[in-house]
């Protein structure tokens, strides 16, 4: 058994189910039926107290929501490579495409600040003195694609910053530190980037803008600004500095896709996090799973916590082999819930959607090819028309598997947090769908 180990929790809770998996309250465990493999050495989550904490090798992380402390779940997610160097080392300016500065002074420790991961290691930016753009930076190289850089940041005498790519002027956004915190995308070359700022405890902000790159090496510029007396478009932000103003850092990423992923630190070399796997298969599968071709799942879990994009993402999915297949998932773009079969032939979809990052409830019951699904308590979905025809042999938490063990495809990997999973051997009435979900 790889990671971590739990007595069997809550069997049965007296409604007829024999999987009932509240990964809210499990302790940092994980139930002893699940293997959990991810063969990077470190990845991070947050705790309970708000921190970015690192998890080892194999081991399953229990997020939390920085801003409330609310526990979210299991995370799941896909791999992710941060192409930034020497993401926490701010001050390394010697080398091929590391940091450096437009009319930036190199940022220092600053004494007696906590970082986002409750350490020592928190960054004063601090723009150099005189008139003109102001910024610190680092040259990535790039496809044609869409990319997200996040930063945490705090305010110092600046309590605001703006991401942008000075050199081309692909675009930018200004996030301002306090309150719950704002943000305002630019329009530039590259289209009107997305951005989004979420809160951390002790001040701290981490900000992410999404914005379309072209095959070209660009320098994504950081700065912090004052609240009058500068101008700021995609290109950043332009006043005069008393050198000695600025703000504290902390963590930068830049990485593929539509959303800012778990924090990969990195040094010399660019990292890659790998793909987080949860499978319950064998006993660990059989012990529950009674129902041959018929029952129901329920789930409860972060919907589209990276956004609804053109990828679908897994909630769960039984066997990915012909008549043993049942998926579960958030459909490409619209951001529906939906049931396919092996090979996607036959689908069953909501007409709801789900909402961008919200908690989300869905449940299906299956008899064979019938299958009755339901998304937040809305109106039911049925098909008789899914090749499902033998019982499964396993069941995939957030992704998909063609042998029991290993990730099928890792592009629709979850990316978020489930916070519970429940299993009847039984086929729930269509009533019942709707108010477990409601």
């Amino acid at each position: 058994m790889k990671g971590n180990s739990y007595v069997p929790f809550m069997l049965r809770r007296g409604d007829g189910s024999t999987l009932s998996l509240d990964f809210t309250a499990m302790g940092g465990t994980l139930d002893s039926r699940f293997t959990f493999t991810r063969s990077s050495t470190t990845s991070t989550y947050i705790n309970s107290s708000g921190y970015v904490a690192t998890a080892g090798t194999n081991v399953a992380r229990f997020d939390y929501d920085p801003t409330t402390l609310t526990a979210r779940g299991l995370l799941i997610e896909g791999t992710a490579t941060n192409l930034a160097k020497y993401s926490d080392t701010l001050n390394q300016v010697s080398g091929v495409s590391l940091w450096y500065g437009s009319n930036f002074n190199t940022p220092t420790i600053a004494s007696g600040v906590s970082d986002p991961a409750n350490g020592a290691n928190t960054w004063k930016a601090v723009a150099a003195s005189g008139a003109g753009y102001h910024c610190w930076r680092q040259t990535t190289t790039f496809t044609a694609a869409s990319y997200t850089f996040s930063i945490w940041a705090k305010a110092a005498e600046y309590d605001r910053i703006v991401i942008s790519d000075l050199g081309s002027g692909r675009g930018a956004c200004t996030f301002v530190l306090s309150g719950n915190g704002t943000q305002t995308p630019i329009t530039g070359g590259g289209g009107t980037p997305t951005a989004t700022i979420t809160a951390y405890p002790n001040g701290w902000y981490r900000c992410s803008i999404t914005m379309t790159m072209t095959a070209a090496n660009y320098g994504i510029a950081i700065g912090g600004y004052p609240s009058s007396g500068a101008t700021v478009n995609e290109f950043g932000a332009s006043y005069t500095a008393d050198g000695t103003s600025g703000v504290y850092l902390w963590g930068y990423q830049a990485e593929l896709g539509s959303g800012a992923s778990s924090y990969i630190p990195t040094g010399a070399s660019t990292v890659q996090r790998a793909a987080d796997t949860c499978i319950a298969a064998s006993t660990g599968f059989s012990s529950w799973f009674t129902g041959g071709t018929s029952g129901t799942f329920y789930a409860d879990w972060y919907g589209g916590v990276r956004g609804i994009t053109s990828t679908v993402r897994t909630v769960l999915s039984t066997s990915d082999v012909t008549a043993r297949h049942l998926h579960l998932q958030q459909t490409a773009a619209a951001g529906n819930l939906k049931v396919a079969d092996f090979g996607a032939a036959n689908v069953v979809t909501t007409s709801n959607s789900i909402t961008s990052g919200a908690r989300t409830k869905g449940a299906f019951s299956f008899s064979g090819g019938t299958v009755n699904l339901t998304l937040n308590g809305g109106t039911v979905a049925t098909s008789s028309s899914l090749a499902f025809s033998t019982a499964p042999t396993w069941l995939v938490l957030g992704g998909t598997s063609t042998d029991g063990s290993t990730i099928t495809d890792a592009t629709v990997l979850l990316n978020g947090s489930i916070r519970v999973i429940k299993y009847w051997p039984s086929v729930l009435p269509t009533a019942t769908l709707q108010s477990l979900t409601a």
